[in-house]
């Protein structure tokens, strides 16, 4: 099943979706990570479509969505968010986000209560940013990491290639690694492969989020959320201040361990991930 590709303009901003499914059905809105796409939700978007209209969206600065002038912060993403089911009419939707796509949708919770009817987030961090269980100087390098990547590629296959026995992508399903790539990069008049979200981009995400105080930011949400997590050091539990903030603020919560992945969990195990959304949803 091949998806519908689609724009919606809001606050000035040209905003790319992709759309599975019966217009009939329940909605489900899907939103990445930080440095990813919205094809990468293709593998359960597909399954999903059976019962549900599903949309998967780019964030600002990701995919085929404008990257406006004046840089990117978390909270213009959950504005961002909230502004595309406003104008597509999908308030009260359910709602599946992983990392800073269920940050994007938190924050659109806590500005218009219920906006998000159910949500799952996928290892989303609710405290702390990511980069706090590394050290300053491991910090530092994946700040100088990120901001050298390599933009152009000869094409897709030779970025395949390069990319595919790296450690984080090593553990990556075939099928949703290939979403990747042919997601993240546009093929250029000359044949050459572009990444469509800038090293830039990316850094500045990471660079904001270090310093948003999500205990001030998410407030009052009328969501009802399940947050799965993956298997390693430093993932959350129930027990966490942060989450237990989250507790008391959503209309209702839960937390699941999954037992296996990393934080890249929906990529390295999506049978298991699109299980357990199920689960929560059907």
């Amino acid at each position: 099943m091949q998806p519908e590709s689609k724009f919606v303009e809001t606050d000035g901003i040209n905003h790319h979706y992709l759309e599975w499914g019966n217009p009939d059905n329940p909605k489900v809105l899907m939103f990445h990570a930080v440095g990813m796409c919205s094809q990468i939700w293709s593998f359960a978007a597909k399954d999903l479509a059976k019962n549900y209209h599903v949309f998967s969206f780019d964030l600002r600065g990701h995919g085929d969505t404008e990257t406006p002038e004046g840089g990117v912060t978390f909270m213009q993403i959950g504005a961002d968010t909230a502004s595309v089911i406003q104008a597509l009419g999908l308030e009260g939707s359910i709602c599946v986000g992983h990392s800073a796509g269920g940050m994007s949708m938190l924050i659109a919770d806590s500005m218009f209560p219920g906006i998000v009817g159910k949500g799952v987030l996928i290892d989303t961090r609710v405290g702390d940013s990511p980069m706090a269980l590394l050290t300053p100087e491991e910090q530092e390098l994946r700040m100088k990491r990120t901001l050298q990547k390599r933009i152009i590629w000869e094409n897709r296959e030779v970025m395949y290639a390069a990319y595919r026995d790296r450690a984080v992508f090593k553990p990556w399903a075939d099928e949703v690694f290939g979403d990747y790539i042919k997601g993240n990069t546009r093929i250029l008049d000359d044949g050459t492969a572009q990444l469509k979200c800038k090293p830039a981009v990316e850094e500045e995400f990471y660079e904001n989020r270090r310093n948003l105080n999500t205990m001030e930011v998410l407030r009052g949400l009328g969501g009802d959320y399940m947050l799965l997590v993956g298997a390693y050091d430093g993932a959350q539990t129930a027990q966490d201040a942060a989450v237990q903030h989250l507790i008391r603020e959503a209309k209702g919560f839960q937390l699941k361990e999954l037992g296996a992945g990393s934080h890249f969990v929906p990529m390295e195990h999506p049978d298991l991930v699109l299980r357990e959304i199920r689960n929560f949803i059907d």
